[in-house]
């Protein structure tokens, strides 16, 4: 059965046409793609190869440590063929390094992205999400693009221009014999620079001055809610953002009223608002409310409430 459905899943993939889409792999599984900087490092390699390969073309990137964001152009069958090559070789690096092969039937979404809106919301999506994890400040994760949007590091971080290197050299560092053009550069700590591919008027043209772009990547949940859906994933909240989120939504609903203030009967519409609208967790929401978990798990099954 699952593997009936998986070559329906691979022949819808290569009847799609060609335009812009959010790759993103696999996640929800025991195991990680990249255990060590050497391997985030070949990651990045192999994102850019993947540019010389097939016919697409990549906007932005995050390699996560159990799943990869892709935005890139091509037909569906291009994007298929692009995923079946990292999943290989992803999957051979871990064995050469002593660690568990990909499963059979890893896979992947490929989402269509229609409109200049929703391509914005994918960008912040791409690039918050080892923010919205936790693991680094907006703009400081070295294994993506998000570092080079309206940013001084990518010019600060200076690889070996391929040209400069010996055929051996290139082979240790990217794990092929590949021949690459003479003006991408490698790092020895990052692997290929994504600069020497990323194809950056996409983004140039959809965020026009910094503030905006750092606006949405900090503040824009609903945007991470929609994208995170599309993807079957759920986002991510700080404290500091469950706050936020709950002030605008006492602004919004009840006239700037303090949370102490708000009846219980409020705050359960206020819980069931932040499961709707935000997915929050249950636990989450009972924190940033003072109630149970209990209390909050009957408001979000009340008939008067939540779902029924």
């Amino acid at each position: 059965m699952r593997m009936n459905r998986r070559r329906k899943e691979r022949a819808d993939c290569r009847s799609l046409k060609k335009g812009y889409y959010h790759l993103s792999t696999d996640g929800r599984w025991e195991g990680s793609l990249f255990y060590t900087k050497e391997q985030y490092a070949y990651g990045m390699c192999l994102i850019g190869i993947l540019t010389l390969l097939f016919d697409i073309r990549i906007y932005s990137f995050t390699l996560m440590s159990n799943h990869v964001h892709i935005i890139l152009s091509g037909t569906g069958s291009a994007c298929l063929d692009a995923f079946d090559y990292l999943r290989r070789k992803i999957s051979a690096r871990l064995v050469k390094d002593g660690y568990p092969p990909l499963p059979e039937d890893y896979w992947f979404k490929l989402v269509p992205v229609d409109d200049p809106e929703q391509m914005k919301r994918d960008f912040i999506y791409v690039d918050r999400n080892p923010y919205e994890k936790h693991i680094c400040v907006p703009g400081g994760y070295p294994w993506g693009t998000g570092y080079l949007h309206y940013s001084f590091v990518g010019d600060m971080l200076i690889g070996d221009r391929a040209g400069t290197l010996s055929g051996r050299e290139l082979e240790r560092r990217t794990g092929t014999r590949m021949s690459f053009p003479e003006h991408w550069q490698f790092h020895p700590q990052y692997g290929l620079l994504p600069a020497s591919f990323i194809d950056n008027s996409l983004f140039t043209k959809l965020f026009r001055v910094p503030k905006e772009y750092l606006t949405n990547l900090v503040k824009d949940y609903e945007s991470a809610v929609q994208v995170a859906r599309s993807l079957d994933e759920s986002p991510e909240y700080s404290e500091e953002e469950t706050r936020d989120i709950v002030e605008t939504l006492l602004q919004k609903y009840y006239a700037n009223s303090s949370l102490s203030k708000l009846s219980p009967d409020k705050k359960g519409r206020l819980a069931v608002i932040l499961k709707k609208e935000y997915d929050m967790p249950e636990s989450i929401i009972a924190h940033s409310l003072g109630f149970s978990e209990h209390l909050v798990f009957q408001f979000l099954r009340s008939k008067d409430y939540g779902k029924r």
